[in-house]
């Protein structure tokens, strides 16, 4: 499955900018990994921004949490320096290095966020909307 990928502005708001291109509906569906994290603000269940950050790295096919995690996370964070998150049909046992490699293969949505500079977010034609709108 080929993602359309869009570029966003991190002007904006992150979250914001996320519901113009994913479905939010059928995003809430599917099966959600961190594979990378860096930021400033709030961490999820608990864990503080360090300890968040610090699952993320340790774990071998990433931190698994559910789209409203992520919209929390994304929405209450000051700073996004860094961001992977990758959606998937199923349960998954991929690391980052062997997903990037692949072109994300296998993934239906990629949200990336690199350097508080670049903000992409790609998808499976299903899941995507144009940003522009209708």
């Amino acid at each position: 499955m080929s993602l359309e990928w869009n570029d966003l502005d991190l002007q904006g708001n992150y979250v914001e900018q996320l519901f113009k291109v994913i479905d939010q509906d059928r995003a809430s569906r599917l099966f959600w990994y961190l594979r990378d994290l860096e930021i400033i603000g709030n961490g999820l269940r608990g864990l503080s921004v360090p300890d968040l950050e610090d699952q993320v790295d340790d774990s071998l096919h990433g931190f698994r949490l559910t789209w409203e995690e992520l919209v929390q996370l994304m929405r209450e964070a000051a700073d996004i320096h860094d961001l992977v998150a990758t959606a998937h049909t199923t349960e998954v046992t991929a690391d980052l290095p062997s997903l990037e490699a692949s072109g994300y293969s296998g993934c239906t949505v990629v949200i990336e966020i690199f350097d508080s500079g670049t903000y992409k977010v790609g998808g499976a034609a299903e899941l995507v909307h144009d940003p522009a709108g209708p």
